[in-house]
């Protein structure tokens, strides 16, 4: 407990000194971190257009180039005859679920059982490990609660 409590007040020195940044700067940061955040969005959406346009002009050289096959060999058969298909585009296959990462109920369970078991460890005094073991059961308990809520929040 005396090396405890200096720690935490280096620590609430350190982060109550934020002299460096003034507020204009902080935004300025903001603005160019949403400004790269909405190009690299960006990107993405245009390189899964492009691919999409590639599927459909190899798509549509591979229909041309069945038709006039189909088309020649129905003018040998008979010269009356004209055989030919429309084009067919293929239709947008539905692009394949992706995984959003962990969802706010597992962060939290997983964030607050590691702040649980150390807390325990620290506040128990004879017996460390069943302090961390069952801090780590509430903390754990605790985050998934706080994600679960964060989760309903944002539709999840």
């Amino acid at each position: 407990m005396k090396k405890i409590l200096p720690a935490l007040g280096i620590v609430a020195v350190l982060a109550a000194c934020n002299t460096g940044n003034s507020a204009a700067e902080q935004e300025l940061a903001i603005l160019k971190a949403k400004q790269a955040t909405v190009d690299s969005m960006n990107l993405v959406v245009a390189e899964k257009e492009a691919k999409a346009d590639e599927r459909a002009v190899s798509y549509v050289a591979a229909a041309k180039k069945s038709t006039a096959t189909r088309s020649s060999s129905a003018r040998k058969v008979s010269s009356y005859a004209s055989y030919s298909e429309p084009a067919v585009l293929p239709t947008a296959a539905p692009a394949p679920a992706e995984k959003k990462g962990w969802s706010n109920k597992a962060k939290g369970a997983v964030i607050g059982g590691v702040i649980g078991a150390g807390a325990g460890a620290v506040i128990s005094k004879e017996k460390k490990v069943q302090g961390a073991v069952i801090g780590g059961i509430l903390g754990a308990a605790g985050g998934y609660g706080v994600g679960a809520i964060l989760d309903k929040k944002s539709g999840r």
